[in-house]
């Protein structure tokens, strides 16, 4: 307690203890965000304090914006018990005038010194509370930095994007090359292809190329080769086109649920919008 009230006995001097002690907590608390505010402009580089040093990608900037959001619901915190730490000093003004007002002369003798004594403190307040208007210029100060650190984020979304595309330019030439590379592949198997069935049908065993005959080149089972792969080639086509009609209803069944379903979806929220309306 301050020496200058060790002797004083008015009644309103703990109220009034209580309304500076939680002022200059609040005080204190907003120093210490000040040099918080002060380490956010170095480290965005923008601001009263810059540091020459620091470079972007040391800096998170999302982390800087969680910190820069706590520091601004304690801005607001701060000034609202201010406001109403002006308000209990004002109340408590009006008390001592009212008990310099209706107590009896000789009491007020004894409590003039202390009267006047919590007076001056409470005129010292009042003052000290009018100048933390400072505390505006540091609510603007955190709004600028948002915006900063906003702008940050969205140049690094940026750089990220421009590099993505970068990445995405190259993958789509190298497909590219790769598709070209494909393409000559298939030409030049397509241009052997002819050449090497041939050579593989005239290489089985249902041929005999030491006949001095032609006519006698092709065995007498050689039918069995044509009445296997024609009737397989068949099955194989038709199980191929039947599976491609299968796959194309469902698809299409798919598609049919899922446009049910958003109409639906969208009659219940028509629906409900019109009894939220009509409960109104």
């Amino acid at each position: 307690m301050p020496e200058q009230f060790i002797n004083c006995s008015h009644p309103l001097l703990l109220p009034l203890l209580a309304v500076e002690i939680t002022f200059e907590t609040k005080v204190g608390h907003q120093s210490k965000n000040s040099r918080d505010l002060d380490k956010i402009e170095e480290m965005t580089g923008y601001g009263l304090s810059t540091s020459e040093n620091a470079t972007d990608s040391q800096n998170d900037y999302r982390v800087l914006v969680k910190g820069l959001g706590k520091l601004q619901s304690q801005l607001y915190l701060a000034l609202a018990t201010i406001t109403s730490s002006r308000y209990m000093a004002l109340f408590l003004r009006q008390k001592i005038q009212h008990l310099n007002a209706v107590i009896p002369d000789e009491c007020q003798q004894k409590l003039a010194p202390a009267c006047h004594m919590l007076d001056e403190r409470i005129e010292f307040l009042l003052s000290n509370m009018e100048h933390t208007h400072m505390m505006g210029a540091m609510k603007e100060r955190m709004e600028a930095q948002q915006t900063v650190l906003f702008s940050l984020i969205a140049q690094a979304d940026s750089l990220i994007n421009v590099s993505l595309a970068q990445d995405s330019r190259e993958m789509a030439v190298s497909s590219k090359q790769d598709s070209s590379a494909m393409k000559i592949i298939a030409l030049l198997t397509t241009f052997f292809l002819p050449g090497t069935f041939i050579a593989s049908f005239f290489a089985m065993p249902l041929f005999n190329w030491s006949e001095p005959s032609l006519h006698q080149v092709a065995n007498s089972h050689f039918w069995v080769y044509w009445a296997v792969t024609g009737p397989l080639t068949l099955v194989t086509m038709a199980g191929v086109i039947a599976w491609a009609v299968w796959n194309s209803r469902r698809i299409q069944l798919l598609q049919s649920r899922a446009r049910e379903s958003v109409f639906v979806e969208t009659k219940r929220r028509r629906a409900r919008d019109m009894d939220e309306k009509q409960l109104l």
